[in-house]
């Protein structure tokens, strides 16, 4: 029961992460304070986007196909404001979305390799 919960839970979280994701990116004008950090909120937008659908993952076939997934959604949005707005391709953006993501995927396997080390053998 608190398992089904938490993954409903996670769930609703990575798909409101997502759609905030998806209407900021395609906002037509952007605030001061998102300029001054634009490349630090691509790679929390992004690595944090990962790790909840890795978290949501069961294999790693899946882990796979949700950051591949993730940057095809990145390379997305930048096609699509590019043709919405009529500017260039940011492709510095692209390249901070897979960084993110494969960042992402590095230290959640990482986590995952610490957490469940076994233990010592018992005596």
């Amino acid at each position: 029961m608190i398992k089904y919960f938490s993954i409903n839970c996670l769930s609703i979280v990575a798909t409101v992460w997502l759609a905030l994701l998806i209407v900021g990116s395609l906002q037509p004008s952007r605030p001061g304070i998102v300029k001054g950090f634009h490349r630090e909120i691509h790679w929390a937008a992004f690595a944090g986007a990962a790790v909840l659908l890795f978290t949501l993952a069961a294999t790693r076939g899946q882990k796979i196909v949700a950051a591949s997934g993730i940057f095809l959604l990145g390379v997305s949005l930048e096609i699509a404001q590019n043709l919405l707005y009529r500017c260039g391709m940011e492709w510095r953006d692209i390249g901070d979305d897979a960084l993110a993501i494969l960042a992402a995927f590095i230290l959640y396997r990482l986590a995952a390799a610490l957490m469940f080390r076994p233990d010592s053998r018992p005596q």
